[in-house]
């Protein structure tokens, strides 16, 4: 009994384990400053792709209506409001965890139809699409993130 107290009392001076980061966090990152927050209304975004270790989807489906200054969405991962933050970047009211963080809009094609998120810290990115993403969106997809630093052979394509 008086070998387990001090064991225990190790343990609990312990750090917590580092979270799981998906980018080089040294490379450069950038938002894009014209991003259009109304645009993400309308029709269902399906993710395509994530950074996640298990799970089939981390937004999976969402659909974004207006909620005073931004929107609100309703998905897989909850709902939120998504409160502009500055140019391309959103802050997340209502989730947890890596989602919580602010989303920087990383890329989105010119109809609007894909959209590339992801944080900084790089514990989340995710590539939403509006219908199936053709090999083009999905290639500059890819592209961009790799850019940005992320590891883009980690990112798993979304089971909804």
């Amino acid at each position: 009994m008086h070998r387990v107290i001090p064991a225990l009392l190790l343990a609990g001076c312990m750090a917590a384990p580092a979270p799981q980061a998906y980018r080089d966090t040294t490379a450069p990152i950038s938002s894009i400053a014209l991003f259009d927050v109304a645009r993400l209304q309308g029709g269902e975004w399906r993710e395509v792709a994530s950074f996640r270790e298990d799970g089939a989807c981390l937004i999976c489906r969402a659909g974004f209506t207006p909620d005073g200054g931004g929107v609100k969405m309703v998905s897989g991962a909850g709902t939120a409001q998504l409160v502009p933050a500055g140019p391309g970047r959103l802050a997340p009211k209502g989730l947890d965890g890596a989602l919580a963080q602010p989303w920087w809009v990383l890329w989105v094609d010119a109809d609007y139809r894909t959209l590339v998120i992801g944080t900084p810290s790089g514990e989340f990115a995710a590539v939403l699409d509006r219908g199936e993403i053709g090999a083009d969106r999905r290639k500059a997809a890819e592209e961009i993130l790799r850019w940005a630093g992320y590891d883009v052979a980690r990112l798993k394509p979304s089971r909804l």
